[in-house]
């Protein structure tokens, strides 16, 4: 079996319940779309480590590789070399470049890969795993030396800098409400404040934490933010439902009426002109001497 179902969205069966986020069309289809918005984010780029000239990633890992679009972006950009992605669920295309191989596998298992990488790359695992530091150690033991670890994940706490966010805001809820039942899932999703010292503490060198913003809308009058903001409802707002199901109901006890009830009025603060919110994304990457 694939799949099982659960208030009428999809997750996947290997290693059932761990993960939270489904696993069908419907999320597939955002997770695409989260995947436009990293690449406007950062104005096309697939990678933040700095990259010598001339230099070449061989071997490449995209952990959680989700619809495997990064991984396939990655592979076709660069051809000499050979990326591998792997997730919980077998949500991947079956035609991709031929310097791309896809495995269904749990990260938080001890790797069995048989040669080291010279890059490892995970985006959006936040809430995903459950030990960090043993996946930064596993990730640190299976890089060459020389070798990058680049990690990229949101922080869901409702940021603003003009103080429009105000007192009650469901989207300020929402995201705390998130946390707390991530955290009783066990599965925290604040973990990108801790990668820069968990990368350190693993025993890498030359590491960068940025933080980026994501607009909640197109309320930004800066073109690119406001098309980030646009992208970002969308992903996010949109996205609501099957990004909260799983977690409201299994840690919080919520039913599913109750969570799709107050997320209207969660869209309706994060589609508010008037509030011109954002959430933080971490970017960290360290280089294993």
């Amino acid at each position: 079996m694939r799949h099982r179902i659960e208030n009428g969205r999809s997750y996947h069966a290997f290693k059932e319940g761990k993960y939270v986020l489904p696993n069908d069309e419907t999320e597939n289809d955002r997770l695409d779309l989260q995947h436009m918005l990293f690449t406007l984010t950062f104005d096309g780029s697939l990678i933040n480590h700095p990259q010598e000239n001339g230099s070449s990633r061989r071997r490449v890992l995209d952990a959680g590789t989700g619809t495997g679009v990064w991984a396939i972006d990655y592979a076709e950009d660069h051809p000499e070399s050979h990326v591998i992605g792997v997730d919980l669920s077998p949500t991947q295309p079956t035609f991709v470049p031929p310097n791309l191989t896809f495995y269904i596998d749990d990260l938080e298992d001890p790797w069995t890969f048989s040669t080291k990488f010279d890059l490892i790359h995970g985006r959006m695992l936040t809430g995903s795993i459950r030990d960090w530091p043993k996946f930064i150690q596993q990730s640190y033991d299976n890089l060459e030396s020389d070798g990058w670890l680049e990690l990229k994940d949101i922080l869901l706490e409702f940021k603003s800098d003009d103080n429009t966010i105000p007192e009650g805001c469901a989207a300020t809820k929402w995201g705390e409400l998130m946390l707390e039942a991530a955290d009783k899932f066990g599965a925290p999703l604040d973990s990108c404040k801790r990668y820069k010292q968990q990368l350190a503490d693993a025993g890498f060198v030359d590491i960068v934490e940025t933080m980026y913003k994501w607009p909640s809308n197109g309320w930004p009058r800066d073109p690119k933010f406001k098309e980030m903001g646009l992208w970002n409802y969308e992903n996010l707002g949109n996205g609501a439902s099957g990004l909260s199901m799983a977690l409201f109901t299994r840690a919080l006890g919520w039913t599913a009426e109750e969570v799709e009830v107050f997320l209207v009025d969660v869209r309706k603060d994060m589609r508010n002109h008037a509030i011109h919110g954002w959430w933080p994304i971490y970017v960290v990457y360290g280089r294993k001497p």
